[in-house]
């Protein structure tokens, strides 16, 4: 429409110009009216031509802004007045003498935004030739697009995100949610075309949980053996259940014998057969008396039981008989005979284990190599010493490292601060599998100082039961609440997304809850990992399909300042202890963190990764506004602003563009 109005003045001009009949007195007057023509269409055909370039910069504005506030896909009344905003800026109700100024704008889709603008322009000179107005009318529309583009949200999800700002109707978490969805729809509802947009999410308070994704892409990668502080029920062993085994084999000693007596008189005999008669056999020997036992050995054989074995000494009597004569008569007469039997007995007893009471307190190497893979490990960590079975949450102990201090640089050989390299058969190289359940601090709580680097032998008076929580010298998980010894949610590796896909991707974001302590480093060294296109994962993240490059970007949300604490049981093990950072105290090992962030951060924009930073409810400081990219930190105080502040990144994410 923009040139149908010049067109006819045109022509109209033309046709003017080569009319040139009348008598010639009247030529030097008719000559005014042409001119006065060809000026006054000069004139207000300009003004139209300006009026109109005018009229479509400022639909292009107000589609723009209306886009730009259209968050999610959503066209909604707000975003609609946003576009008018713009628009009656650009071009006012009475701009250039216009009148009749309309302007309306409408969704096209999910990613589009329509608008037309119209307005009435009177002409000045024009009026002579009764040509009164022009009719301006314009098209635009504003898109959002997307080529190739990978996004980490890495999110502390700590205690404080329980917390609700002032002003605020939702705690600091639901917000986050809120706005990550809306940044989600955002992004996936802008034009993608044949590009490629992937999401991923690390959630973090002093670990993250990527062991799934380790065990997934190479389960070597995990060791097969972790060193925890952990505990030992201490247990007596009472014997019981004997069996005695005497052997066949034995040595009698000397016999004795008592004085003969008379048992009973034998007729019919006289003084010399009597004496002839054959005697009756002995009485077989009987036991006297208890044995008398004497230890020879005691030892524990190859079954577990304990073998005992003794010279037992035995008394035997029997009866010796004989013929005699004795006063005028042949007497049957008897004597005792005693002597003593000399043998070996074996007693076997089984052992019983029972629990002494107590617990030492010290180091423990696991086996973890079935536990990586979704087994459940079996220890002794239990009440009384009880055989409990736990499963592996996911969650790891980072590789061997070097502790470095507060504003120094980390060596080589500090393999948690590698980002790229992958293990090799060398176990310092590979992560360790986390598993709070078993491990314990060396003190009566996590916050308490350990009195000895070494074991601690603790009456179980003294140790709460395992059905309490938040009590005495017990394992991690049940100090969860108070936010020590913490798994988060899994992290989510960078997937494609689209909006097919909102409520797969919201099932997850619905997941996360609020508790441990803040360790930022823990999140930024596995956002870089997982989005590094030459690190591990290269073989993922290196090309899109369409072989255009790759905007690459961290989104780092977080509602406080580095909190680490010497008796967590994070990401770098037991401070206490492990000594693995080289903290000396909470303040120290604070500095320390922060150090191993800011290198972190440094290393992912040294790959062109664009670092976004909000902080939600908090100041920005120094430590978090440097991990960003130039003029890329945002403060949010509340849960719209933090809304705007995801929508302000996807709009920059994303390219909005006039395709119209």
């Amino acid at each position: 429409m923009r040139g149908t109005v010049f067109s006819r003045m045109r022509l109209g001009t033309n046709s003017l110009l080569r009319d040139n009949r009348g008598n010639a007195m009247f030529l030097t007057a008719a000559a005014i009216l042409p001119i006065i023509g060809m000026l006054g269409s000069g004139i207000d055909i300009g003004r139209a031509y300006m009026a109109q370039l005018r009229l479509q910069q400022a639909c292009d504005a107000g589609v723009l802004a209306g886009r730009r506030a259209m968050a999610g896909g959503t066209y909604t009344s707000a975003a609609q007045a946003e576009a008018n905003k713009m628009f009656n800026f650009n071009y006012g109700s009475s701009a250039y003498g216009s009148s009749m100024v309309t302007f309306a704008s409408q969704a096209d889709g999910t990613s589009n935004v329509t608008g037309t603008a119209s307005a009435r322009l009177p002409t000045v000179l024009m009026q002579i030739f009764n040509y009164q107005k022009f009719d301006l009318a314009v098209n635009c529309t504003a898109k959002l697009e997307i080529s190739n583009a990978d996004v980490m949200m890495v999110l502390d999800v700590t205690g404080s995100m329980a917390q609700t700002n002032s002003g605020d109707s939702v705690n600091r978490i639901t917000a986050l949610k809120s706005a990550t969805m809306d940044f989600f729809d955002t992004l996936t509802t802008a034009d993608v075309g044949d590009g490629r947009l992937r999401f991923g999410v690390v959630p973090y308070s002093s670990t993250a949980n990527v062991g799934s994704i380790l065990y997934a892409k190479n389960p070597a990668w995990l060791s097969d053996n972790v060193l925890l502080p952990s505990r030992t029920p201490v247990f007596k062993v009472t014997w019981g259940n004997a069996t005695t085994e005497q052997s066949e084999e034995y040595t009698d000693g000397n016999t004795t014998y008592g004085s003969y007596e008379n048992v009973s008189t034998v007729n019919g005999q006289d003084s010399t057969s009597c004496g002839n008669l054959e005697a009756p056999a002995d009485t077989s020997p009987t036991p006297s008396g208890s044995p008398n036992s004497n230890q020879t050995a005691q030892y524990v054989d190859g079954n577990g039981n304990r073998i005992t074995t003794y010279d037992t000494n035995q008394t035997y009597t029997y009866y010796n008989y004989r013929y005699r004569w004795s006063n005028s008569r042949c007497r049957l007469q008897r004597r005792v005979a005693t002597f003593t039997r000399t043998y070996t007995t074996t007693v076997t007893e089984t052992p019983t284990q029972s629990f002494d009471n107590k617990y030492t307190y010290q180091d423990r190497v696991f086996d973890v190599s079935q536990a990586k893979a979704g087994t459940a490990i079996q220890t002794d960590t239990g009440d009384s010493g009880a055989t409990v079975s736990n499963t592996w949450g996911g969650c790891v102990m980072e590789r061997g490292t070097e502790p470095f201090g507060p504003t120094e640089t980390a060596p080589a050989d500090a393999h948690d601060m590698d980002v790229d390299t992958a293990p090799t058969s060398d176990d310092d190289t590979k992560w360790k599998v986390l598993i709070p359940e078993i491990a314990f601090p060396r003190a009566s709580s996590p916050g308490a100082t350990p009195s000895t680097t070494g074991s601690v032998t603790v009456n179980s008076s003294s140790v709460s039961s395992n059905s309490s929580t938040n009590g005495s010298w017990q394992n991690y998980s049940r100090y969860w609440s108070n936010g020590w010894g913490v798994c988060p949610v899994a992290a989510m590796k960078l997937t494609t997304q689209t909006a097919s896909d909102r409520s797969t991707f919201n099932s997850y974001i619905q997941s996360l809850q609020p508790v441990g302590g803040t360790y930022h480093d823990a999140g930024m060294v596995w956002g870089v990992r997982l989005l590094s296109p030459d690190g591990m994962f290269s073989d993922e993240n290196a090309t899109a399909p369409n072989n255009r490059p790759i905007s690459r970007h961290i989104v780092f949300m977080t509602d406080g300042e580095m909190a680490p604490n010497m008796g967590n049981l994070s990401f770098q093990g037991y401070e206490w202890l492990m000594k693995r950072v080289g903290g000396t105290s909470d303040a120290n090992l604070t500095t320390r963190h922060n150090n191993r962030f800011a290198q972190l951060c440094s290393r992912a924009k040294a790959k062109n990764i664009t670092v976004w930073v909000v902080s939600f409810g908090v100041s920005l400081n120094s430590s978090l506004t440097s991990c960003a990219s130039p003029g890329k930190a945002y403060q949010a105080n509340n849960a719209a602003q933090l809304n705007e502040n995801f929508q302000a990144i996807a709009r920059q994410i994303s390219k909005l563009r006039l395709s119209q």
